[in-house]
């Protein structure tokens, strides 16, 4: 695969106005597109707002819906993802990335860890999805993409690159949460951690997209980051903005971090499965 540019869209969005939204999406997808971007990625749920609630089964998309038929004429000339809520073959409702590329739409992740701690709610409005996949890009190669949560579980991201994936999107919506005295706060530290780790553990590329603004009572915070496959951070977004900035994706990067350090190909992904059954028929005799 070449080198391919990546633009992060750090944006804010309105609450259940899916046409403002896919309004604007357009606007930085032309702007993109003028500009020769290969790839153009936003933030969590960005077509729709997070706080959602009952009316997510209202502004449900399946992904063939013709509302969607302006992202799809646009990605004949670039790759776009994006968040939005899903309405499945068989109705169920997800907080899902949208994957558009050559004039097709692709439901790339639903998310699986929806939060019901603290400030969130997510379980009582969406189902869980069930599968973790890597997908084939045809301007990007193999990637993964997982959802907010979703990282908090190592399992996402292991399963991911070792499915093959290079790259890993991040869509997120995380909201500020203070506690006094803080110079920076705890949850943007964390993600930092988190990023960095992945991406030096997996020896691959991390790009956590997260939106900003204001809605209801939360307050998102931004500073979207990409991590290189040596866990060094490549870019990062400012706290609060909203951002766009452009990185170059290359593939080499990923070949020398592993031909430096083969821990992640040295993974036993026999003893893994063989223990981790162990596990679960302890939890679980009736397995």
């Amino acid at each position: 695969m070449k080198r391919s540019v990546l633009r992060i869209a750090q944006t804010d969005c309105v609450l259940a106005n899916f046409e403002e939204n896919l309004e604007r999406h357009g606007t930085l997808i032309e702007d993109a597109i003028q500009d020769n971007v290969d790839v153009i990625a936003f933030p969590e749920l960005s077509l729709t707002g997070y706080n959602v609630q009952d009316a997510a089964q209202d502004i449900a998309l399946h992904i063939n819906d013709p509302a969607l038929d302006s992202l799809r004429e646009l990605s004949k000339k670039i790759t776009i993802i994006c968040g939005g809520i899903e309405l499945s073959d068989d109705y169920g409702v997800y907080n899902s990335a949208f994957l558009f590329e050559d004039g097709l739409t692709q439901s790339a992740h639903r998310k699986i860890y929806l939060p019901t701690y603290g400030m969130f709610e997510e379980l009582r409005y969406f189902s869980a999805g069930q599968k973790v996949e890597a997908i084939n890009s045809r301007r990007l190669g193999k990637i993964g993409i997982a959802i907010c949560e979703d990282l908090w579980h190592v399992s996402i991201p292991y399963l991911l690159a070792n499915q093959g994936a290079k790259l890993l999107f991040v869509l997120m919506s995380s909201p500020l949460r203070l506690t006094p005295g803080e110079t920076q706060p705890a949850i943007v530290t964390q993600w930092q951690h988190i990023i960095s780790t992945y991406s030096f553990l997996f020896s691959t590329h991390v790009a956590c997209i997260n939106r900003v603004g204001n809605e209801d009572s939360f307050t998102y915070w931004g500073n979207s980051s990409v991590a290189g496959p040596d866990g060094s951070f490549l870019a990062t977004a400012p706290l609060f903005d909203e951002h766009t900035m452009d990185i170059t994706i290359d593939p080499d990067a990923v070949k020398q971090a592993r031909l430096l350090s083969s821990h992640f190909l040295d993974e036993d992904l026999r003893l893994f499965s063989s223990e981790l059954r162990d596990i679960m028929l302890c939890r679980s005799p009736q397995l």
